[in-house]
């Protein structure tokens, strides 16, 4: 795994780059995917449902390669599993929570920018119209927010245990 740290540490800049052409061309990708399915609801779920989710994931990526250097190679397993878990909801609705849910409470509680954090806030609330008011779906809404905030914990203790570890 240390391995892989050190290949990402060495393309950061690269990566961080492509994650900057990636917040603009994956959701312009969806908004094309838009203009050709059939119906309001269709395209309502691409524009404004999953095109934003991509912008947030590719801002905290370049985010989060940025601070790299700063993280232990556990806080950045446990990165790779909120996402891998956010992602595996576009699966099927067999999976029981939120992805939407789970990476915008995570990201929102371990991402220090101001205006990261409020683009993931105002996506939440987002999520949580469609969730609650357009799906009525509490359950894999709430589930969502549940894994998100225990795999956040998770990465801030690993961060707090580095420091006490340092001192």
């Amino acid at each position: 795994m240390d391995a892989l740290r050190r290949l990402l540490l060495r393309h950061r800049e690269p990566l961080r780059r492509a994650c900057g052409g990636c917040a603009v061309a994956v959701p312009l990708g969806f908004a094309a995917g838009a203009l050709v399915v059939d119906g309001w609801a269709a395209r309502r779920f691409l524009l404004l449902y999953v095109a934003p989710f991509f912008v947030a994931l590719f801002v905290w990526a370049r985010i989060r390669l940025g601070r790299m250097r700063e993280d232990r190679t556990a806080a950045l397993l446990v990165d790779a599993a909120a996402v891998a878990l956010g992602a595996v909801r576009f699966a099927g609705p067999f999976v029981p929570f939120s992805g939407h849910m789970l990476f915008f409470a995570y990201s929102a509680l371990t991402t220090r920018s101001a205006p990261y954090l409020l683009l993931a806030l105002v996506l939440a609330a987002e999520t949580t119209w469609f969730k609650l008011v357009l799906w009525r779906d509490p359950y894999s809404w709430g589930l969502g927010i549940v894994v998100g905030v225990a795999l956040a914990a998770a990465r801030i203790l690993i961060h707090r245990t580095a420091l006490t570890t340092v001192r």
